[in-house]
């Protein structure tokens, strides 16, 4: 009756051209092909001659093909195997421990557990249970609380998977031999236990973020580029979500949530800004001159050596010319008004900056902050004292600091810089002390004539500040933003970012690293054209100063 029918004949064709392309594309590992695909077929004509009927021919074509390449591994390994009998999964127990079968034991078991390490948690928990300890998927259903069904899922997902991995074995990327390094700096104030600085420990966690900063991926993706087990890559992430560098979706998928950029796309068109500087750096000073001279003849300012007051007009420079320059970018509208809340009474937006392997930081515009630290004696009372610590070209700062034999925190070094000044603000850390050749070594500080360490940067009281420094200051801004924002905003303009819309604040990102140089072109315009009245060696002029609450005398 079958081989008279013509219908039937041609249905066979078309089932045996879907048996060869499904056993091509995922059991092309067995030699034999053809038997299995003519096995596969006559058991599907032997039920219909028996008169039963096969509701989903192509399912039940997929099953029996299944589980003749079942068998046939199970004649290989000489192990049972988990089989499919007519679509339907049958418990069994796979052993993976090393046979007598020295072959075997040297390459395939090893590979095999290679690729069982490279699964992530929730499919490789089952299959180490049940394959490598022989727990009974009502064994594993019953300690893990989950359905009897979703250990068999799993436990057939992380077999694909396998299979997927020992058919591939070059999937690793170059960043599994060459990492990338990075930096991180955010805008706001870091958490109390240093989140997100503390949250980047090593290149692993740069790679990490800079695999899943594009589109989302799975742990599982994130293992195989970098070629270390998802058992491994699991924990750090879980870490740097809580920590909110990451996020994932409700799908399992981890994506990057803070704005990432190359180290060379850090500073945008350098000529171009340098080019601006040049022009501007007269009308710059004079505009910055004829406000703060009159500032410069006061006493606090007079008792300062010629060295720590041009320091002082540099770091008030920077911080004006960098509040006008972010003022002036095109979407200044849209810029937050302060960072989003984060973990560990955190504010910030971070930006990590990716190095190629062995990369170096070498543009001379590279640089970070100003960070502000500030110092209070009393919990809930006013700051006796704060630092703003700028490391750049003119001078290094909290950069250097990581050099140190001695790992002090900023706020201790403040304490330290402050005890040498008329205010009650003591040393927190002894061990300071001992550091003081490093600090006379970054021109920080300096012994005087009698052998005595003192400041060798600026530093003025509190009241100073406030009641002379910063009205002055808020005039200049406002001048300087009506002399530079319509030439800022033309370069602002030329370089935009493409920001994937699962980075937080992504908007903010757009010309992040435009304008990377400008400010510090401009310092040292001025400077090159002798502009100060006091002198400036670059690079022995580190961008520091200190505001402080005076000793009642």
């Amino acid at each position: 009756m079958i081989g008279s029918d013509k219908a039937f004949e041609k249905r066979c064709g078309e089932y045996l051209a879907y048996l060869y392309r499904l056993a091509e594309k995922q059991y092309n590992d067995c030699p034999d092909i053809d038997t299995l695909v003519q096995d596969t077929l006559t058991a599907l004509m032997i039920k219909l001659s028996k008169g039963e009927t096969i509701a989903y021919p192509k399912g039940f074509l997929s099953a029996v093909l299944k589980n003749k390449y079942n068998a046939w591994l199970r004649e290989k390994y000489r192990a049972a195997y988990v089989a499919y009998s007519d679509g339907v999964l049958l418990e069994t127990d796979y052993d993976f421990e090393e046979s007598n079968d020295a072959e075997r034991k040297n390459e395939e078991y090893e590979a095999v557990r290679r690729e069982i390490g490279r699964l992530i948690r929730i499919y490789r928990e089952v299959t180490v249970r049940h394959y490598v300890h022989g727990q009974t998927v009502d064994q594993i259903s019953k300690e893990l609380g989950i359905p009897r069904g979703t250990v068999l899922s799993r436990l057939s997902t992380a077999r694909d998977q396998i299979k997927e991995g020992l058919e591939n074995m070059e999937k690793y990327s170059q960043i599994s031999y060459e990492p990338k390094t990075c930096s991180i700096g955010i805008w706001g104030n870091s958490g109390l236990k240093g989140e997100p600085f503390s949250l980047v420990r090593s290149d692993m966690e740069a790679n990490i973020l800079n695999l899943a900063y594009e589109n989302p991926v799975s742990v599982r993706e994130i293992a195989d580029t970098m070629g270390i087990p998802s058992a491994y890559i699991e924990p750090i992430i879980e870490t740097l979500i809580q920590g909110e560098l990451m996020g994932k979706t409700a799908s399992g998928l981890v994506y990057t949530r803070c704005f990432i950029q190359k180290y060379k796309d850090a500073f945008g068109d350098i000529a171009a800004q340098e080019i601006l500087a040049d022009q501007y750096a007269s009308r710059v000073w004079e505009t910055v001159w004829k406000h703060l001279e009159p500032l410069t003849r006061r006493d606090d300012f007079l008792k300062m050596s010629d060295k720590q007051k041009a320091t002082m007009l540099l770091c008030v420079m920077n911080q004006m010319l960098n509040e006008v320059l972010q003022k002036s970018r095109p979407d200044a509208a849209h810029t937050p008004k302060q960072p989003p809340e984060r973990p560990d009474a955190g504010r910030w937006l971070a930006t990590v900056t990716v190095y190629e392997h062995h990369q170096r930081r070498d543009n001379p515009y590279d640089g970070s902050g100003p960070v502000c630290v500030g110092y209070s004696a009393r919990p809930d009372g006013p700051s006796d004292c704060q630092m703003f610590d700028c490391q750049s070209l003119f001078g290094d700062a909290h950069w250097a600091y990581e050099q140190f034999k001695y790992k002090c925190s900023l706020q201790s070094i403040l304490r330290f810089y402050a005890s040498l000044l008329p205010c009650e603000v003591t040393t927190d850390n002894e061990l300071v002390y001992e550091l003081i050749p490093d600090f006379e070594r970054l021109c920080i500080v300096k012994r005087g004539a009698d052998g005595k360490i003192k400041l060798d940067i600026p530093a003025l009281p509190f009241t100073e500040v406030a009641e002379h420094w910063h009205p002055v200051c808020d005039q200049i801004k406002k001048e300087l933003f009506d002399l530079l924002s319509v030439d800022l905003g033309k370069l602002w303009s030329k370089n935009k970012n493409r920001v994937p819309k699962h980075v937080d604040e992504a908007e903010y990102f757009i010309y992040a690293g435009a304008m990377g140089a400008y400010v510090k072109a401009q310092l040292l315009a001025i400077v090159n054209k002798a502009l100060l009245p006091y002198p400036v060696v670059v690079g022995k002029t580190p961008l520091i100063y200190l505001v402080y609450r005076k000793k009642d005398m």
